[in-house]
C-alpha cells in the first residue's frame, strides 16, 4: 500500500485533482470515481499499440502535470515512467506493485501469470478502485465523502452486474464450459462469465504465431467437444491469428463469443464494458454470436449502444432488486 508519508502531498485541499492513467484501460476503472472538477489525462496517444511505444518528452511532461499517476505494471515505457516520477516525488499507483496479493492474477493453460488485461475482472476493478479513493482522497480531504459516495454506487453496480452476468452464462448454458481465446486479455472477461479457458491461441505479443502442431491439437479438441466456444475480442480480430480463428470455427463449427477488451473514446467506464460482454454472450442464446464484429461497428454507434446496454442492465436489475 502507498506511504503518503514518502511523498510531498500537501495539507491544503485543492480545487481539482489531475490524474494521469498511462492506458486508457486504466481510465476505465476511475472514470466513475472522480467529480466533474477533477481532470483525467490518457499518455498512450490514441490508435498506437501500448507495447511498442516509447516514453517521449511531451508524454513525460503531460505525466509530471499530474497529482496522481496510474499505471498498469505491465508495460516496459511504465516502469521508465515511474523511475523518473518518483525521483520527482510525484504519487505513482501501480496495482500490480501496491495491490498483487489483493488482486486475482489468473494463470495461464500453458504455465505463468496473466499480467494481460487484470482490470478487465471486476474483483480487481473494486480492489484498485477503493485504494486509488483512499489516495486522492488524502489529496482532496474535503471531497473525500463524494468520493467514497461514487465509490458504493461504483462498487453496488458491479456486483450487480457481476451476479448478472454468470445468471446469464447459466441461463444460455454457458457456465462452465470450455473456452479457446485469442489473446490473454480475454481470459479474465471468461472468468467474469464463468468460463473456463483451456487453450490460448496467441500467447504474446512476441509470439503471435502458432504451430501446425498446436493448432491440430486445438482443432481436435473442438471437434471432440471439450472446447465448446472460442471467445475473441477486438485485439485479437485485429491480429493475423484471427484467420486461423474463423477457419478453426468454420470446419468445426463452433461458435465464436465477440467481447471487447478495449475502451471507446471517452468512455471510461468499466460498468459500460462489463455490462456490454454480457450482452455480446448473451447473443449465443439468439443465435447472433457472430453478428457485427465490434471493430466494423462505428466507434460512436458502439458507445451510444454500450451506454444503452449498460444503463437498460442496471435499470432492470435495481427493478428486480425492488419487486424482491
Amino acid at each position: 500500500m502507498l506511504q503518503f508519508s514518502q511523498f510531498n502531498v500537501k495539507a491544503a485541499d485543492k480545487n481539482e485533482v489531475k490524474v494521469a492513467v498511462t492506458i486508457s484501460a486504466m481510465a476505465t476503472i476511475i472514470g466513475p470515481i472522480l467529480l466533474p472538477q477533477d481532470k483525467m489525462t490518457v499518455l498512450l496517444p490514441a490508435n498506437v499499440e501500448p507495447h511498442s511505444f516509447t516514453l517521449d518528452p511531451i508524454t513525460l511532461d503531460k505525466a509530471m502535470q499530474a497529482d496522481i499517476i496510474l499505471t498498469s505494471g505491465h508495460i516496459g515505457w511504465e516502469d521508465q515512467l515511474e523511475k523518473i516520477a518518483a525521483e520527482k516525488g510525484k504519487i505513482v499507483f501501480n496495482p500490480l506493485k501496491e495491490l498483487y496479493n489483493n488482486l486475482t492474477i489468473l494463470d495461464v493453460p500453458e504455465g505463468g501469470k496473466n499480467l494481460h488485461g487484470y482490470w478487465l475482472y471486476p474483483d480487481n476493478v473494486i480492489v484498485i478502485a477503493e485504494e486509488f479513493v483512499r489516495i486522492v482522497s488524502n489529496i482532496k480531504p474535503s471531497a473525500a465523502k463524494e468520493y467514497e459516495s461514487n465509490l458504493r454506487r461504483y462498487v453496488e453496480d458491479i456486483e450487480r452486474l457481476k451476479d448478472f452476468a454468470i445468471e446469464t452464462s447459466k441461463n444460455i448454458g454457458l457456465l462452465g464450459k470450455n473456452v479457446l481465446i485469442g489473446f490473454y486479455e480475454e481470459q479474465y472477461v471468461a472468468k467474469s462469465l464463468g468460463l473456463n479457458v483451456t487453450e490460448v491461441l496467441a500467447g504474446s505479443e512476441e509470439n503471435l504465431d502458432i504451430s501446425p502442431q498446436e493448432l491440430e491439437t486445438i482443432r481436435r479438441k473442438l471437434v471432440e467437444g471439450y472446447i465448446q466456444y472460442i471467445m475473441v475480442s477486438d485485439v485479437a480480430t485485429e491480429l493475423p491469428i484471427y484467420n486461423y480463428i474463423e477457419k478453426l470455427s468454420e470446419e468445426t463449427g463452433v461458435n465464436i463469443v465477440l467481447v471487447r477488451v478495449l475502451d471507446l473514446p471517452n468512455v471510461y467506464d468499466f460498468r459500460n464494458l462489463f455490462a456490454y460482454n454480457i450482452g455480446r454472450v448473451g447473443m449465443i442464446g439468439k443465435n447472433l454470436s457472430k453478428v457485427s464484429n465490434p471493430i466494423e461497428t462505428s466507434v460512436f454507434f458502439e458507445a451510444f449502444i454500450i451506454s444503452l446496454i449498460v444503463n437498460l442492465i442496471l435499470v432492470y436489475l435495481l427493478f428486480r432488486r425492488v419487486r424482491e
